[in-house]
């Protein structure tokens, strides 16, 4: 009786089974089904804060577009501009990766495209934003600061000692003569036009008069979308759906971010153990310290940099 009781029990429970079986099959494949399947790859690049060196940048950039498995890129934007050298070598190497391996590669901006950053993300295909962003300010410009007056009221004493007339332009501790002004100017218009140059040639949808778009100038995204320097608003989703489009992409995206490198903080009043060797007859620790202090501005400023 007992086996017989049993055998109907494990009948009732095969039957009760087979009938849930399919729907919970169903239920799992729908749910895991997506971990098994394979996905299109697609590089994820920041490019945020100010722009200081390409290396990092140009790096991944080149990682991912030697990558073939790697189907698409995108840059994910929030940069307000820095040095004019990094920002035109980051859109330098874009331009040359997309001609040797032709890959869709686009701009998504949350916050700022600003100068610099926004000299590279013309060098990509496509570029969206947000409305309220802030995207351009295509301009240049030299800053340096002025402590001359300051070191003479203590009565600190940093002298220069120079050949050639244009030498120690734009040094904290001297005054601008006005053909070394000029010469400053010259490279700070020279770096503008090739910045509006490059630009213009990377989007050409941009009016010709390139004081409407450029000259300093900042927009919002809406702004920017009507001027051109833009070609959508939107978020992250609708990036995901041009890089699609672009790249004719089907299945879900997997994401490959570049390995992230280790970053080191250069105290501001750093310097080699040999350099640090002070004058004995110093009058007293405040001189010692105040020349410390010129060297250091010395090393910094003594060449100015053109900004973005």
């Amino acid at each position: 009786m007992a086996n017989w009781f049993g055998s109907l029990s494990n009948i009732f429970f095969f039957l009760l089974f087979l009938q849930v079986a399919p729907s919970l099959f169903k239920d799992l494949h729908k749910k895991y089904s997506g971990l098994l399947e394979p996905k299109s790859k697609v590089g994820l690049i920041h490019i945020k804060d100010n722009l200081t060196s390409s290396g990092a940048y140009t790096r991944n950039l080149r990682k991912c577009f030697e990558d073939k498995d790697i189907k698409a890129i995108l840059i994910k934007m929030e940069c307000p501009g820095g040095y004019a050298g990094t920002a035109q070598s980051v859109f330098n190497e874009i331009k040359t990766l997309k001609a040797q391996y032709p890959k869709p590669i686009i701009t998504l901006v949350e916050n700022i495209a600003a100068s610099g950053g926004y000299y590279i993300a013309s060098a990509t295909d496509y570029i969206i934003a947000p409305a309220s962003a802030f995207i351009g300010s295509i301009g240049a410009y030299v800053a340096f600061p002025q402590v001359k007056q300051f070191i003479e009221k203590y009565n600190i004493k940093y002298d220069i000692i120079k050949s050639g007339a244009y030498k120690a332009s734009g040094s904290p501790f001297l005054d601008l003569t006005p053909e070394q002004r000029k010469q400053l100017q010259s490279l700070t218009d020279s770096s503008y036009n090739q910045f509006t140059k490059d630009v213009q040639n990377s989007r050409p949808g941009l009016s010709s008069d390139s004081k409407l778009w450029a000259d300093g100038k900042i927009f919002t995204g809406d702004q920017a979308l009507s001027l051109k320097l833009i070609d959508e608003l939107g978020s992250f989703s609708n990036a995901v759906s041009k890089l699609k489009k672009l790249a004719t992409i089907e299945k879900e995206i997997e994401w490959v971010k570049p390995a992230k490198s280790s970053n080191f903080i250069t105290n501001l009043f750093s310097s080699d153990s040999d350099d640090d060797e002070t004058d004995p007859e110093s009058s007293s620790s405040l001189q010692s310290i105040a020349n410390t202090l010129c060297k250091t501005v010395e090393d910094r400023y003594t060449t100015p940099r053109v900004k973005y």
